[in-house]
């Protein structure tokens, strides 16, 4: 039997079909050795859906035992261990490997031992023999080198290098994938697949060794390069961790929606193949995790860490699982889970440190050392930040020690703000001192290597060590560039995720409003809170492009029609449904027992009640967060499939160029003048700004603008709305139904008082009766009803028709989901 069509028939058969199969045909097999080869051929080929290739390596063990022929069993045995490797199986993958190794050995195949050594070399790394993994990786070199085959020689160095990577040796990395890629063209005897296979593979990894350098466009560069090779080669699975390893990179960059979308991307790659290499897909849910948790999306984070953790974890991956371990305290810190995640990032340290992961414990101590400044231990985090700031250093890993530096600026800043209250002013001075220039060195090195968030987040800190200087002119040019790196940064963000990351940059725009009040510049002041309402609104809009937008942005005009037809947005559709249908099931069973009330004179128990509905809720949020999930897929995956892949990649590079490169306003922004000129007469609009301990109202009309503040407001707040929440909630009320005098009487009190709060100090500016008020809440009054405070007399309702808006701006005309106006974007940059 020929080869070609027993190795065909065994890929249409199950593993138990393949047996048989073997069973009946063997003895038709001329040259069982040529076979084996051609069968460890086709396992390699498949190595990265795992599950494919462990059938062939079974199917080719047994083959070995059947025909009793030891070089098909060793060859087996290796491929076996391959798969067990790219799973995660380390242990066991170097057990099997060991075992082929020796099999090759008792038949003078040299060769082949040496190639058993490079899945081996990978697990023992992983596990953290790294001095074991180098001494064998060495001696399989050196047999390649004898041999004369320069393609297994870059293969095992490609090896080397990755296990330099994962001790930091980064500079050593990068000399060998050089080396690597001016070996690879000169390569003969391997098809032309397998080698520019193999050369977009040492691209795509020597990228990532330029990433830790700082290297970041050269980087970017070359994973482009890489992603491009495999998806014309049809490797998808590769291409899905090329287009994770240009998320990473989008990541440090600041780029989170650009991040977003190539890891949804790479996951669809995953799903649509059937993908089963569970460890790449925990790494997706990780990477995803830590991105929503820059945008501010918890429960999602939470959930999707927890999920990474639980699969590495089955699969007792030392590396992965306690790198996870790590990412997964970021989500405890943005959770407000403090104590949790140190606790868990010492163990995630100790690990590391078993392991002998360099990298990975200083990564450990890097955020440590920020959750320690969080917990407002500045001395401790000042301490850890220098220690790893000198180790970053040394090995030249720019972003890291930008990282590092703004750590020890901030502590540096909380250190001096305890100095000035003690009153110790020459400690207080040194302090603000160094503070100000370690914030100056990383701003000048994060903008050397284009790290957007450190970039904005030192501009921050300057501002903040300057208005503690009292120079609140200079805070403010400071504050002014931090806010236009912020939106360079909310530029590229899609669908609802810039509202959410503003949510984590909002503490800028509210010192720079804080700052122009000191100033006594209210109408700036004004202008920046409404800057920043109405990013998000700004930000929505745009999801509805023109067909000229979407030409500049590199979309083509693919109609719906054509979109639908792809498998993923088809799936995604198939499974939103899904679940929709199972929120609505458990909405409808929650309204069928709010509207039963308490039915137990028909026999059911209050507590089994209260148990079953608490559970309805609890599966209606699981449900509530996965179609919310589902719709943003969704809308990613509509969003970027209109163009190829070659298309996109080289479109991203073009757009990163373009955001980079370009000084342009990113927004017009609503000024008071403006507003005034859209008012009726008879209508006023209340802006709210909560600062600290005061509250600023900005009363504006069309005749005036006022500010009033009320310097100990928020103490007042604090008690009040507490209060008057509880006062009208009818579990305490005698009749639930109809509340009683004395709950009247007490609602009316605490209502009262926050009118003399909240609308009291402009009642001078209230329009006359029937006339219009227009609130826009801030903070906690965004759940204040604003319509029911009451003057002693009347309800405001009574009086007035009252609004609400999340921004003053939604009263201009929009064009094209842009404000309709020419004010001047500011560019006072330091």
């Amino acid at each position: 039997m020929e080869n070609a069509q027993f190795l065909q028939s065994l890929r249409e058969l199950s593993l138990e079909e393949g047996k048989d199969y073997i069973r009946a045909h063997a003895n038709e097999i001329v040259d069982l050795a040529a076979m084996g080869n051609m069968l460890a051929d086709e396992a390699l080929a498949h190595l990265y859906s795992p599950f494919n290739s462990l059938k062939i390596a079974e199917l080719l063990v047994f083959l070995g035992t059947h025909t009793q022929h030891t070089l098909c069993h060793a060859l087996g045995l290796k491929a076996r261990g391959d798969v067990l490797a790219q799973i995660g199986h380390y242990q066991a993958a170097m057990d099997c490997l060991d075992e082929s190794g020796k099999e090759f050995l008792q038949i003078d195949d040299e060769a082949n031992w040496a190639r058993s050594r490079i899945s081996w070399i990978v697990s023992a790394a992983s596990l953290g023999h790294i001095e074991e993994a180098l001494q064998q990786a060495e001696q399989a070199r050196s047999v390649f080198v004898r041999l004369n085959e320069p393609y297994w020689v870059c293969i095992i160095e490609h090896n080397i290098a990755w296990i330099y990577k994962q001790v930091g040796r980064y500079r050593d990395a990068v000399e060998l994938y050089e080396r690597i890629l001016a070996i690879y063209p000169t390569v003969t005897g391997q098809s032309e697949r397998f080698i520019t296979r193999a050369i977009a593979m040492a691209k795509v990894a020597k990228a990532i060794s330029l990433s830790w350098l700082g290297m970041f466009e050269q980087a970017y560069h070359l994973q482009q390069e890489g992603y491009t090779s495999l998806v014309t080669s049809q490797d998808m699975d590769m291409a899905a961790n090329s287009e994770i390893n240009m998320a990473d990179l989008d990541y440090i960059r600041g780029y989170y929606g650009s991040a977003l979308r190539s890891y949804y991307a790479a996951q669809d790659i995953l799903l649509q193949r059937q993908n089963d290499n569970p460890i790449m897909m925990a790494e997706i849910k990780r990477q995803i995790a830590r991105t929503l948790v820059k945008l501010n999306r918890l429960n999602e984070a939470c959930q999707l860490a927890a999920e990474a953790v639980a699969i590495h974890r089955e699969l007792d991956v030392s590396l992965y699982a306690t790198d996870t371990l790590r990412e997964y305290a970021t989500t405890l810190v943005a959770a407000g889970r403090l104590q949790e995640a140190l606790a868990v990032l010492n163990e995630a340290q100790t690990l590391f440190e078993r392991d002998g992961f360099h990298h990975y414990i200083l990564a450990t101590r890097l955020q440590r050392a920020e959750l320690l400044l969080t917990m407002s231990d500045a001395v401790k985090a000042d301490k850890e930040a220098r220690s790893i700031k000198r180790s970053f250093d040394e090995q030249g890993l720019a972003a890291q020690s930008v990282q590092a530096s703004l750590i020890i600026a901030g502590s540096l800043l909380a250190q001096a703000r305890q100095a000035e209250k003690r009153r110790e002013k020459e400690r207080y001075t040194l302090l603000l001192q160094e503070a100000v220039s370690s914030c100056e060195q990383a701003i000048a090195s994060a903008r050397q290597i284009s790290m957007l968030e450190e970039v904005y987040k030192g501009q921050y800190l300057l501002g903040q060590l300057l208005a503690l200087q009292g120079n609140s002119a200079m805070a403010a040019r400071y504050y002014t560039a931090a806010i236009a790196q912020i939106e360079r940064i909310l530029n590229n963000l899609v669908y609802d995720l810039s509202p959410s990351f503003l949510q984590t940059a909002w503490a800028v725009y509210a010192a720079m409003i804080t700052v122009c009040l000191q100033q006594g510049k209210a109408e700036r002041a004004f202008n920046y809170l409404e800057r920043a309402r109405s990013m998000a609104l700004r930000q929505y809009l745009n999801i509805v492009v023109s067909p000229e937008r979407r030409e500049e942005q590199g979309e083509s005009n693919t109609s719906s029609a054509s979109l639908s037809n792809s498998a993923m947005i088809l799936r995604t559709q198939d499974e939103l449904k899904t679940w929709q249908k199972e929120y609505r099931n458990y909405s409808v069973l929650l309204s069928q027992m709010d509207s039963a009330g308490a039915i137990d004179a028909a026999g059911s128990s209050a507590l089994s009640s209260m148990v079953e509905r608490e559970i309805i809720e609890t599966e209606l949020k699981r449900c509530e967060t996965k179609v919310n999930e589902l719709f943003e897929r969704l809308y990613v995956q509509q969003f970027t499939a209109s163009a190829t892949s070659s298309t996109q990649t080289a479109q991203r590079a073009k757009n990163r160029q373009k955001n980079q490169a370009s000084d342009k306003s990113y927004a017009s922004y609503l000024n008071v003048a403006q507003l005034r000129q859209r008012l009726v007469p008879d209508q006023l609009v209340l802006a709210y700004f909560l600062d600290r301990e005061r509250i600023v109202i900005f009363a504006v009309s069309a005749e005036q603008f006022v500010t009033c503040e009320h310097p100990d407001g928020m103490k007042q707040l604090r008690r009040l709305l507490p209060f008057l929440h509880a006062r009208l909630q009818p579990g305490g009320w005698a009749n639930p139904q109809q509340p009683g005098h004395v709950q009247q009487q007490g609602v009316r009190e605490m209502l009262k008082k926050l009118y003399d709060l909240l609308i009291a100090p402009v009642a001078a500016l209230l329009p006359p009766p029937s006339g219009t008020v227009t609130i826009v809440p801030y903070g906690p009054l965004h759940t204040l009803p604003f319509h029911a405070l009451y003057d002693g007399s009347h309800f405001l309702v009574e009086q007035y028709q009252v609004s609400y808006l999340p921004a003053a701006s939604m009263l201009t005309r929009y064009d094209r989901g842009k404000l309709e106006d020419s004010t001047a974007h500011e560019q006072q940059s330091p």
